[in-house]
Protein backbone atom coordinates (compact mmCIF):
# COMPACT_ATOMS: atom_id res chain seq x y z
CA UNK A 1 0.00 0.00 0.00
CA UNK A 2 2.61 2.32 0.82
CA UNK A 3 4.51 1.93 -2.33
CA UNK A 4 1.18 2.95 -4.00
CA UNK A 5 0.74 5.73 -2.43
CA UNK A 6 4.39 6.86 -3.15
CA UNK A 7 4.13 6.08 -7.03
CA UNK A 8 1.47 8.27 -7.14
CA UNK A 9 2.81 10.69 -5.68
CA UNK A 10 5.83 10.69 -7.83
CA UNK A 11 3.16 10.89 -10.70
CA UNK A 12 1.86 13.42 -9.75
CA UNK A 13 4.50 15.21 -9.25
CA UNK A 14 6.10 14.60 -12.53
CA UNK A 15 2.83 15.02 -14.54
CA UNK A 16 1.75 18.14 -13.06
CA UNK A 17 4.08 20.59 -14.34
CA UNK A 18 3.30 19.24 -18.13
CA UNK A 19 -0.05 19.98 -17.27
CA UNK A 20 0.68 23.91 -16.17
CA UNK A 21 2.93 23.64 -18.99
CA UNK A 22 0.14 22.69 -21.89
CA UNK A 23 -2.74 25.08 -19.86
CA UNK A 24 0.14 28.37 -20.14
CA UNK A 25 -0.68 31.44 -22.74
CA UNK A 26 1.94 32.23 -24.78
CA UNK A 27 2.45 36.35 -24.43
CA UNK A 28 4.98 38.37 -26.33
CA UNK A 29 5.41 42.27 -25.87
CA UNK A 30 6.23 44.81 -29.06
CA UNK A 31 6.14 48.36 -28.30
CA UNK A 32 2.31 49.44 -26.12
CA UNK A 33 0.70 46.14 -27.65
CA UNK A 34 0.63 42.74 -25.28
CA UNK A 35 0.08 39.27 -27.50
CA UNK A 36 -1.87 36.67 -25.59
CA UNK A 37 -2.41 33.38 -27.93
CA UNK A 38 -5.74 32.03 -26.67
CA UNK A 39 -6.58 28.44 -28.10
CA UNK A 40 -9.40 28.27 -25.79
CA UNK A 41 -11.58 29.27 -29.18
CA UNK A 42 -12.07 27.16 -31.97
CA UNK A 43 -8.83 27.70 -34.10
CA UNK A 44 -6.83 29.85 -31.75
CA UNK A 45 -6.77 33.58 -31.24
CA UNK A 46 -3.89 36.38 -30.87
CA UNK A 47 -5.55 39.03 -28.13
CA UNK A 48 -3.82 41.93 -28.26
CA UNK A 49 -3.66 44.45 -25.15
CA UNK A 50 -2.85 47.70 -24.17
CA UNK A 51 0.32 47.52 -22.01
CA UNK A 52 -0.39 50.96 -20.13
CA UNK A 53 -3.82 50.14 -19.24
CA UNK A 54 -4.58 46.87 -19.95
CA UNK A 55 -7.47 47.31 -22.15
CA UNK A 56 -8.47 45.28 -25.03
CA UNK A 57 -7.29 46.67 -28.34
CA UNK A 58 -9.20 45.87 -31.03
CA UNK A 59 -6.75 46.29 -33.86
CA UNK A 60 -5.96 42.42 -35.41
CA UNK A 61 -9.88 41.68 -34.88
CA UNK A 62 -10.89 44.74 -37.20
CA UNK A 63 -8.19 43.74 -39.48
CA UNK A 64 -9.85 39.99 -39.63
CA UNK A 65 -6.22 39.02 -38.39
CA UNK A 66 -7.53 37.66 -34.79
CA UNK A 67 -8.55 34.58 -35.33
CA UNK A 68 -5.51 31.62 -36.81
CA UNK A 69 -8.07 29.22 -38.29
CA UNK A 70 -5.94 26.37 -37.09
CA UNK A 71 -7.60 23.14 -37.00
CA UNK A 72 -9.03 21.08 -34.23
CA UNK A 73 -5.87 18.87 -33.34
CA UNK A 74 -3.11 22.51 -33.76
CA UNK A 75 -2.61 24.43 -30.97
CA UNK A 76 -0.31 27.56 -31.37
CA UNK A 77 2.46 27.67 -28.53
CA UNK A 78 4.62 30.49 -28.64
CA UNK A 79 4.87 33.77 -30.34
CA UNK A 80 7.34 36.60 -30.91
CA UNK A 81 7.00 39.86 -32.66
CA UNK A 82 9.53 40.74 -35.50
CA UNK A 83 8.86 43.41 -38.31
CA UNK A 84 5.62 43.83 -37.77
CA UNK A 85 4.96 40.39 -37.85
CA UNK A 86 3.97 37.53 -35.39
CA UNK A 87 6.09 34.51 -35.91
CA UNK A 88 3.68 31.76 -34.21
CA UNK A 89 4.80 28.15 -33.44
CA UNK A 90 2.07 25.76 -34.23
CA UNK A 91 1.80 21.95 -32.53
CA UNK A 92 -0.04 19.39 -34.38
CA UNK A 93 -0.60 16.17 -32.23
CA UNK A 94 -2.11 14.02 -35.49
CA UNK A 95 0.17 14.97 -38.64
CA UNK A 96 3.94 15.16 -39.04
CA UNK A 97 5.79 17.36 -38.93
CA UNK A 98 3.98 18.34 -35.48
CA UNK A 99 5.52 21.65 -35.47
CA UNK A 100 5.00 24.59 -37.64
CA UNK A 101 4.62 28.30 -37.71
CA UNK A 102 1.75 31.04 -38.87
CA UNK A 103 2.60 33.80 -39.81
CA UNK A 104 0.17 37.06 -39.14
CA UNK A 105 0.89 40.51 -39.76
CA UNK A 106 0.41 42.95 -37.18
CA UNK A 107 1.30 46.38 -38.43
CA UNK A 108 -2.14 47.43 -37.92
CA UNK A 109 -0.92 47.17 -33.94
CA UNK A 110 0.61 49.89 -32.39
CA UNK A 111 4.00 47.99 -32.14
CA UNK A 112 6.59 50.70 -32.07
CA UNK A 113 7.72 52.65 -29.01
CA UNK A 114 6.86 56.32 -28.50
CA UNK A 115 9.47 58.44 -27.22
CA UNK A 116 8.28 61.14 -24.57
CA UNK A 117 10.93 63.53 -25.64
CA UNK A 118 9.63 65.88 -22.29
CA UNK A 119 11.84 63.03 -20.93
CA UNK A 120 14.97 63.35 -22.52
CA UNK A 121 17.99 64.67 -21.00
CA UNK A 122 20.16 65.44 -23.96
CA UNK A 123 20.26 65.95 -27.89
CA UNK A 124 21.92 66.41 -30.79
CA UNK A 125 21.18 68.87 -33.40
CA UNK A 126 23.50 69.07 -36.19
CA UNK A 127 27.16 69.36 -34.92
CA UNK A 128 25.81 70.05 -31.26
CA UNK A 129 25.34 68.07 -28.33
CA UNK A 130 22.70 70.24 -25.97
CA UNK A 131 22.45 69.23 -22.20
CA UNK A 132 19.29 72.06 -21.07
CA UNK A 133 19.66 70.43 -17.52
CA UNK A 134 22.70 69.29 -16.12
CA UNK A 135 23.17 69.21 -12.35
CA UNK A 136 27.28 70.63 -11.55
CA UNK A 137 27.74 70.31 -7.84
CA UNK A 138 25.31 72.17 -6.65
CA UNK A 139 24.35 74.38 -9.68
CA UNK A 140 22.38 73.72 -12.62
CA UNK A 141 23.43 74.46 -16.16
CA UNK A 142 22.34 74.47 -19.40
CA UNK A 143 25.29 73.16 -21.51
CA UNK A 144 26.06 73.00 -25.26
CA UNK A 145 29.02 71.04 -26.87
CA UNK A 146 30.04 71.60 -30.02
CA UNK A 147 31.35 68.50 -31.97
CA UNK A 148 35.49 68.76 -33.22
CA UNK A 149 35.37 67.82 -36.89
CA UNK A 150 33.38 64.50 -37.38
CA UNK A 151 35.65 62.83 -34.42
CA UNK A 152 32.46 62.71 -32.26
CA UNK A 153 34.25 64.58 -29.78
CA UNK A 154 33.00 67.77 -27.85
CA UNK A 155 33.87 70.84 -26.87
CA UNK A 156 32.22 73.12 -24.52
CA UNK A 157 30.70 75.98 -26.76
CA UNK A 158 28.55 77.63 -24.33
CA UNK A 159 26.40 77.09 -20.40
CA UNK A 160 24.16 78.89 -18.78
CA UNK A 161 23.56 78.93 -15.36
CA UNK A 162 20.38 78.61 -13.67
CA UNK A 163 18.52 76.43 -16.00
CA UNK A 164 15.64 74.13 -15.68
CA UNK A 165 14.52 71.06 -17.82
CA UNK A 166 13.75 71.57 -21.09
CA UNK A 167 15.57 73.62 -23.95
CA UNK A 168 14.98 77.54 -23.01
CA UNK A 169 13.43 77.13 -19.65
CA UNK A 170 14.53 79.87 -17.36
CA UNK A 171 13.56 78.15 -14.40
Amino acid sequence: MRRNIISILFATVLVTPGVQCALAESVAVAGNSIFILDNSVDGSQIIVKNITNSSKNLCLTNAGLSNLGLSASTSATDIVIKNGTAVITTYNNTTSPATDVTLVDVTSCPITDTVDLSECYATIDGDKLIIPCLQYGGDLLSVVLKERGSSSNFELESYKPGKGHGHGSDD
